[in-house]
């Protein structure tokens, strides 16, 4: 999960908001998905990312957020969400996993100064996010489908 368990123990200078004037009107999505040194792998991979890239963006620009610079309650308003209308595993295979590895990429590329991981605070904290991150570990039983 990293160092930071949540966004209160973040200090100041280092949250997402403190970073929105540097981000308005740059697309960093597209800068993850050209800076990708493989081709995808295949048509439905290439797909998810698609799909995600078009439900992360509208869902955060609702909530008058940067795609970049989401707080944790942003993901775990997108996973729920989701899960209204599909299946945990779905929301994590085709979803959860895109905004973990966009993330994950802000905080190792040096052009970003992504402290901290907001995909992976609110498994801790949130109720949704916490059954996708037991889909996630393998011990999601859903015994009512």
């Amino acid at each position: 999960m990293g160092v930071y368990k949540c966004v209160l123990s973040v200090p100041e200078t280092d949250r997402f908001d403190q970073l929105a004037e540097a981000y308005t009107d740059r697309d960093v999505w597209a800068e993850f998905v050209a800076a990708q040194s493989n081709a995808f792998d295949s048509k439905h991979y290439h797909q998810t990312f698609e799909k995600a890239e078009r439900t992360w963006k509208a869902h955060t620009a609702s909530e008058g957020r940067h795609h970049a610079l989401a707080a944790p309650r942003h993901i775990e308003s997108y996973c729920r969400a989701l899960a209204e209308t599909r299946k945990l595993n779905t929301v994590y295979s085709q979803y959860w996993v895109r905004l973990e590895e966009f993330y994950s990429w802000l905080q190792w590329h040096t052009d970003h100064p992504h402290t901290y991981q907001p995909v992976l605070m609110p498994a801790a904290n949130h109720q949704t996010a916490s059954e996708i991150w037991a889909v996630k570990m393998g011990r999601w039983e859903k015994t009512d489908e």
